[in-house]
């Protein structure tokens, strides 16, 4: 079968390290029963390394090797795998530029490739895609999450890692990276038998559309109601990732059309309404410290904008006037925002924050929810010294809304109707 774009292979190399990440120290460390190769020499009995980085080389302390390059290799059979199995590895950035950013030590399974780039640490993780499937199954969901859940999420993502519809990071000598911005993959750390089980029992299953594996986007929570993929990002419009009000008797009309009537929607498989005695943190992981998904509420000081402007746009205003929405898609996400001030001389600017991915930047000290909000006070913005935003779920919206897959699982529904419900018109086989 052919596959849409992207892989077309049975590996896949994952940027676990970045140049970005600043990190000059580095520890590897795997159990003395693991069958390791490495291309340097390694002293007997020795399971720990640690490394530090130079300017154009690293050193090994327990060799006084000086290196350009390590490829150490452990097992990537998805057969063969178990919690915190392969090699770990110490400190590795998780929710990288994001407001849960933190270091966190990962087991890897698998080759990593080692090198020094300006200056930093770069890690490269190349492994068997149902291995590497299986991983991300578990960082994205958690421990106790229903099996059908995990399945889903597992053929997701799946789906994702061969269409690699996006192939950002090409450029960069890896497919993807090992966080939000791609998948979050932090290897074995959280494997569980139970999200192993998802993985052998899907093992090859994937969507198609037309005969190609799909571009399988998801996000946390899709608000009440999908959003349009030529929302967020261009290319036009894909027939499976499409809006449709997310519960089990659909509303007539769209979301954009009027917001407090979205707000007030609390029938959806996402709404947080389905999962009051539920443990979210045990099903869905804990990567957010506020817990609020569905609905939410927050002021932007004016001050944060101005950074900001000067930060991702090099502007320099000295006061924020105005945050006025233009086109929205059909769940009220913003395809645009237009931002107005004056400048260092006192003329009145305005600036047009494009993409759902900018304006969720912009308009946050780390990353806005998402960009389904309203301005709550747009009457009295000019002489605030903040912006009020009222919104609605996290993420783009786009596919699979992952809490609501869970709402759905919990009701007794299995993946295979989850999968046809998320991305309709497509079929799910064997690859």
């Amino acid at each position: 079968m052919p596959i849409s774009s992207g892989l077309n292979s049975d590996l896949i190399r994952v940027g676990i390290i970045l140049p970005e990440d600043g990190i000059k120290e580095l520890t590897l460390h795997w159990a003395e029963s693991l069958d390791v190769e490495s291309s340097a020499s390694i002293p007997q009995n020795s399971c720990t390394l640690n490394l530090s980085a130079d300017t154009d080389s690293f050193s090994v302390s327990q060799t006084d090797q000086v290196l350009t390059e390590l490829i150490i290799t452990a097992s990537d059979q998805v057969d063969s795998l178990s919690s915190r199995s392969g090699i770990k590895v110490d400190p590795v950035i998780a929710g990288r530029g994001f407001h849960w950013e933190k270091q966190i030590p990962v087991y890897l399974p698998g080759q990593l490739t080692i090198t020094i780039e300006k200056g930093n640490f770069k890690l490269i993780n190349t492994l068997d895609v149902e291995a590497y499937v299986a991983c991300v199954a578990t960082s994205e969901m958690g421990a106790e999450a229903p099996d059908d859940l995990l399945a889903a999420q597992t053929v997701v993502a799946r789906c994702w890692s061969l269409a690699l519809a996006e192939a950002k990071h090409l450029d960069a000598g890896f497919d993807v990276c090992n966080d939000d911005c791609c998948q979050r993959y932090q290897g074995t750390t959280y494997l569980t038998e139970h999200s192993l089980k998802a993985a052998l029992d899907t093992r090859g299953e994937v969507l198609t559309y037309e005969n190609a594996v799909i571009d399988a986007r998801y996000s946390k929570n899709c608000g009440g109601m999908a959003e349009d993929y030529d929302t967020v990002w261009e290319g036009g419009t894909v027939p499976y990732l499409t809006h449709f009000w997310d519960g089990p008797e659909p509303l007539e009309g769209l979301a954009v059309d009027d917001f407090q009537r979205l707000w007030n929607y609390m029938d959806a498989y996402c709404s947080s309404k389905r999962f009051e005695s539920v443990d979210l943190a045990g099903m869905l992981g804990k990567v957010d410290v506020s817990g609020s998904y569905y609905r939410w509420e927050q002021v932007v000081e004016k001050q944060l904008l101005l950074a900001n402007l000067k930060k991702y746009h090099d502007l320099s205003w000295t006061k924020i006037t105005g945050l006025q929405v233009g086109e929205r898609g059909a769940s009220a996400r913003a395809k645009y925002v237009y931002l107005q001030g004056l400048d260092t001389h006192g003329h009145a600017v305005e600036q047009k924050l494009v993409s759902e991915y900018g304006i969720r930047q912009m308009l946050s000290e780390s990353f806005l929810y998402s960009s389904a909000f309203i301005v709550m006070n747009s009457k009295t913005l000019e002489s605030d010294d903040h912006i009020a935003l009222k919104g609605v779920g996290w993420g783009h919206g786009v596919g699979l809304c992952q809490m609501g897959a869970l709402g759905m699982a919990l009701e007794g529904i299995n993946y295979r109707d989850i999968l046809s419900h998320y991305y309709p018109g497509t079929t799910l086989e064997n690859l």
